[in-house]
């Protein structure tokens, strides 16, 4: 549960900081690092500028807090703030770790491959609508990635009928799959070509 609220509240941050759960490069992970491994060279200045951004919002909020106290910008930030980042990271996490979902190593990955490996899920209708469904057709989006999201559940439809058991949907209540996916999927098997997370006492597949 420790891991569930902790990922829910700060996992963005911690992501952006650090590259938390994503890649690790010996230039560095960090989103606000210009020279991270993350960017190519020409993007230098684009992240120094992101940067100042940052700075001026920061300092912005200070200044709120300030002005209108920190438990205002608490409330009026704060608390919308880490409502997003939950949302945010739930729905990322869930649409791309499930018992279901392989991973592949160089001999056996290719393109189509790699883009199945997510799976979609509905979080209400009128969730759905609000997220743009972002969560209940991210299959159609990773492989078609320049789709405007508008298209994106009539290509679904004909994703489905197309792909049969390939394509994957999942219909768990959120909150009782992100605790599943939480307890059962710590970490993905080392060796073979295709490999699945598990936990501890989970066998290894065949």
């Amino acid at each position: 549960m420790a891991m569930v609220v902790g990922q829910s509240l700060f996992g963005w941050p911690l992501y952006l900081y650090r590259s938390a759960s994503g890649p690790k490069f010996a230039r560095g992970s960090s989103h606000f690092n210009p020279q991270s491994a993350l960017f190519r060279p020409e993007q230098f200045w684009n992240i120094v500028v992101s940067d100042v951004g940052l700075a001026l919002a920061a300092a912005a909020l200070v200044y709120a807090c300030w002005v209108f106290s920190p438990a205002a910008v608490l409330c009026y930030y704060g608390v919308p703030y880490l409502m997003v980042n939950f949302w945010l990271v739930t729905i990322t996490f869930l649409q791309h770790t499930h018992t279901d979902l392989p991973h592949y190593n160089d001999d056996e990955w290719n393109f189509v491959r790699g883009a199945l490996s997510t799976v979609d899920r509905s979080y209400c209708r009128v969730l759905d609508v609000l997220l743009h469904h972002i969560a209940d057709t991210h299959v159609s989006h990773h492989l078609f990635s320049q789709m405007p999201h508008y298209h994106a559940e009539e290509a679904t439809r004909h994703i489905k009928k197309k792909l049969g058991d390939y394509y994957k949907y999942d219909d768990t209540n959120v909150f009782v799959a992100l605790y599943r996916t939480m307890r059962h999927c710590r970490f993905v098997e080392d060796s073979g070509s295709i490999l699945f997370f598990r936990n501890a006492s989970a066998p290894l597949r065949q």
